[in-house]
């Protein structure tokens, strides 16, 4: 996505300084749990995984922003810290708001409601996933997540701590799903990481409940 065409490129186009792009690579930070940043920041292009660490040492994943999202330290707009790391998933490229001009911007009715509702719909989606951690069991989660991520019935999991961080699940439940779909002749897995969906009406049956709560959105 080009910065013009980003749906906040009006509100920001008279500031230079928020017209600059800050490129990350993959896994590169973009504000951690413990920074005093008070910059507001914004995704033009990639992917930015926020999550956070329990004091056991446990990631917790919390979202996921993308292009034309809002990303960085967010809750300190409503006075909270909810201490969290923005890692870039992809390569990346954001624009910083200083928070003199964010403060200006929000005084702008139109750039007020621009911000709320990009705001409301991540929480909704963010309340959306964990609500589903209670709802519905690991494997039919699972089971929703292939049929959701599959191209031509093939998934790739490139990185299995973060698709158990999405399901809200350990790795050695993950895996003993994965053993028991394929002992059922539902997918075959190999150590790369690729999924292939051998019994889809199968696989969509156990996903059906999940699939429907997610599909839900009226």
């Amino acid at each position: 996505m080009k910065l013009e065409d980003s749906g906040i490129y009006p509100f920001i186009k008279d500031y230079p300084k928020c017209k600059i792009l800050y490129r990350f690579e993959k896994g590169e930070c973009i504000t951690n749990s413990i920074a005093r940043n008070e910059d507001y920041w914004y995704v033009i292009e990639g992917q930015i995984e926020v999550v956070a660490t329990s004091h056991n040492g446990r990631r917790i994943h919390v979202d996921d922003n993308v292009e034309d999202e809002w990303t960085g330290h967010l809750s300190k707009y409503w006075g909270q810290n909810l201490y969290c790391d923005c890692i870039a998933v992809t390569p990346c490229a954001c624009i910083r708001i200083p928070n003199p001009i964010f403060n200006n911007l929000i005084k702008d009715k139109d750039f007020r409601l621009f911000f709320y509702f990009k705001m409301s719909s991540r929480l909704y989606d963010m309340y959306r996933r964990r609500l589903s951690y209670d709802l519905f069991t690991p494997r039919q989660r699972f089971a929703a997540h292939l049929i959701l991520d599959a191209e031509d019935n093939d998934c790739y999991m490139e990185n299995v701590s973060k698709t158990c961080d999405e399901l809200g699940t350990s790795r050695r439940n993950l895996y003993n799903i994965i053993s028991d779909f394929e002992a059922l002749k539902i997918i075959s897995y190999e150590q790369t990481g690729l999924v292939s969906i051998r019994d889809r009406e199968q696989l969509r049956n156990i996903a059906q409940p999940a699939l429907e709560f997610n599909e839900n959105r009226d």
